[in-house]
């Protein structure tokens, strides 16, 4: 027992750390999720921010198209050979010097920082173009140089229109789900353009996004830390996930569960077969004597004698059959493979031989009294199944009588009661008189003889006639058994 005592304790230890470490992957993954959406939620803001300038520029070309010719733009944008990227700007514009018309141009160029070392890049342009995109280092990189050198080229035509920019991030904004509520900052060498959205107040934990537009500007970005938008996005992860941990954690308690079940079966198996084999013994031991002495000590010349062992070996084989006859109903039961006989079974007639067997029996005083109404009542039952279950009952109430045994069986059309004023049952006991193999603890006393069947098996004949079973006990005072029939 302690064996399987410390087994247990063990196999709850290794339930305990499994269901911690699933909580804690499932905490790291869902940690590493929300990093990586966050991480992209940033990415999409700054997305939206330079779609947003691209828009804002197109828009301005567009008038300025419409508005009528105002001269050439050239934008051009390559790879060096140290391996940084440039995007040039010429804007040929014509101006009137008195009768003349002249043409003047103005340029910008924009370089980044090398992407590759010099050595790898000496073989030629086309070959270093070949290996960013290989690697696919530039191409992302190109593309914004060649938009920032749109942007000067249009700038030197007609200046940025921050409002128009402001109200393109705020729709772009709200298409990532976001409110729109932010500040943007526009700052440029000779310009400071600022616009909060009304009512908002930036707080101390507010996020700050950039997007240089060029070498000589920049947007910035003020807005509310996105952690509750990634959370509605991970909301059905999250789910999901604490699921799986609770339906985990409900099967290892339904596991736990059963084992602790089952171990406490096999301990009362064990009981169980501990008293069977006291209880077989007994009769048959009286029995052996009885015939011994009929056998080997010539007492069948004497015929009370005679009579008297004789009579001892049919109550002792009547015993027998009777642990056996319950066991085999028990076992037939579990398989379901019998069938009740139902019949009108007139109650007084059935209890008669059942109280005189009990009284012939019984090895103290015993006073049964029947209240029945009306008189000659008759319940639909398997005759042999409801003498079985009275017989259960009233030895029940003889045993747990301590002295004299005063039972009470009162029967009426509704229910069958059978009272005794013995020991009775502590109500936390109550709830298991019905359980296979159980037996009310009794202290020190031992001389309750049973096997903990006689109960399981009432309640299990009385549910097989669709009738129902309670108990009503109070310690030291006695124990009402009703079997209700309707």
């Amino acid at each position: 027992m302690h064996a399987m005592n410390t087994r247990l304790k063990y196999i709850g230890a290794l339930v305990i750390v499994a269901l911690l470490g699933v909580a804690a992957y499932q905490a790291y993954w869902l940690e590493q999720l929300h990093f990586t959406i966050g991480e992209q939620m940033d990415n999409d803001i700054r997305e939206a921010m330079r779609v947003a300038d691209l828009k804002e520029v197109f828009l301005r070309l567009k008038g300025i198209e419409e508005s009528g010719p105002h001269g050439v733009m050239d934008v051009r944008a390559g790879i060096e050979e140290d391996g940084s990227i440039t995007a040039k700007s010429v804007t040929t514009t014509q101006v009137k010097v008195g009768d003349e018309t002249l043409e003047q141009k103005t340029g910008v160029v924009l370089r980044s920082s090398p992407q590759a070392d010099s050595d790898s890049m000496a073989s030629g342009g086309d070959d270093a173009f070949m290996k960013m995109l290989e690697e696919q280092i530039s191409v992302t990189e190109l593309a914004s140089m060649i938009q920032k050198g749109l942007h000067l080229g249009v700038d030197r035509i007609e200046g940025t229109q921050y409002e128009k920019y402001d109200s393109l991030l705020t729709a772009g904004l709200q298409q990532l789900g976001l409110n729109g509520e932010h500040r943007l900052l526009c700052i440029k060498t000779d310009t400071v353009y600022s616009h909060t959205t009304p009512g908002y107040i930036p707080s101390k934990v507010a996020r700050h996004y950039e997007y240089n537009w060029n070498n000589y500007g920049l947007y910035e970005l003020t807005i509310e830390p996105t952690s509750g938008l990634v959370l509605r996005e991970m909301m059905g992860i999250l789910i999901a996930s604490g699921l799986i941990v609770l339906l985990l954690a409900v099967a290892f308690y339904a596991l736990i569960k059963t084992i602790l079940k089952q171990r406490t079966l096999d301990e009362m198996k064990t009981d169980f077969t501990n008293n069977i084999t006291h209880e077989l013994k007994t009769p048959i031991a009286v029995a052996y004597a009885a015939n011994d002495a009929l056998l080997n000590f010539n007492q069948q010349a004497d015929e009370a004698k005679r009579r008297h062992y004789l009579t001892l070996c049919r109550q002792q084989l009547e015993q027998l059959s009777g642990m056996v006859e319950q066991i085999l109903s028990m076992s037939m039961e579990r398989r379901r493979q019998f069938k009740l006989n139902l019949e009108s079974v007139c109650l007084a007639e059935l209890l008669q031989p059942v109280i005189e067997q009990q009284q012939l029996k019984a090895d103290k005083p015993v006073k049964i009294t029947t209240h029945i109404e009306p008189d000659g009542l008759t319940v639909e039952a398997d005759r042999a199944h409801l003498s079985n279950i009275l017989n259960n009952l009233i030895d029940n109430a003889i045993k747990y009588s301590p002295g004299e045994a005063r039972v009470e069986i009162t029967a009426s059309p509704n229910a069958i009661s059978v009272t005794d004023h013995g020991m009775g049952i502590a109500a936390d006991k109550l709830p298991h008189i019905y359980d296979k193999f159980y037996r009310v603890p009794t202290g020190d006393l031992h001389d309750v003889k049973g096997y903990g069947l006689g109960l399981f098996y009432v309640k299990t004949m009385v549910e097989k006639h669709g009738w129902s079973i309670s108990a009503e006990s109070t310690k030291g005072e006695g124990t009402t058994i009703t079997i209700k029939l309707i």
